[in-house]
């Protein structure tokens, strides 16, 4: 290649800034704050005289966790339902497409979710569900092997997100 060394190092210098900004942009991704964090900022300090039965629901609160709900089957389950404790989270009534669930709900972390499936074969069948919490890129997720019917759980931990 011939040519000036000093052209060719500023075209080069001029190639690189403009590759820099937007590999820049996707490893340092803005910082969004949590809606927890919104909700304890916004609360005074000197709100300290609360009652018993106030600091019992800011508690539930901060227990209680939105989420999206995904499941994938494959082949289609003739039942599905996912519930936690006494409350049902999802049914065949959340289907989207054949083999696949989604809902929006709350749950409540460090009390598993209790994964119920049936099929009309032996053979063997895959379910894999996803909790996905919106601001969050990591889901929760767990895939399930089963024949004829599948009941298992998938833990939800305390220290789950936020």
């Amino acid at each position: 290649m011939k040519g000036n060394p000093l052209l060719r190092l500023i075209i080069i210098l001029i190639l690189l800034m403009a590759v820099f900004w937007p590999v820049l942009k996707i490893t340092h991704p803005a910082v969004v704050p949590s809606p927890t964090a919104a909700i304890s900022a916004s609360s005074s300090p000197q709100s300290t005289g609360s009652s018993p039965a106030d600091q019992g629901s800011q508690k539930n609160i901060a227990s209680t966790l939105r989420i999206i709900l995904l499941v994938h089957a494959a082949p289609s389950p003739l039942h599905c339902s996912i519930r936690q404790g006494e409350d049902r989270l999802l049914s065949e009534s959340n289907a989207i497409s054949p083999g696949e669930y989604r809902t929006d709900v709350e749950i409540t972390k460090g009390k598993d979710l209790l994964v119920t499936a049936d099929w009309k074969n032996e053979e063997p069948h895959a379910l894999r569900v996803e909790v996905l919490v919106q601001g969050y890129q990591a889901p929760l997720e767990k895939t399930f092997w089963a024949q004829q019917s599948l009941e298992d759980t998938l833990p939800i931990p305390d220290s789950f997100l936020p």
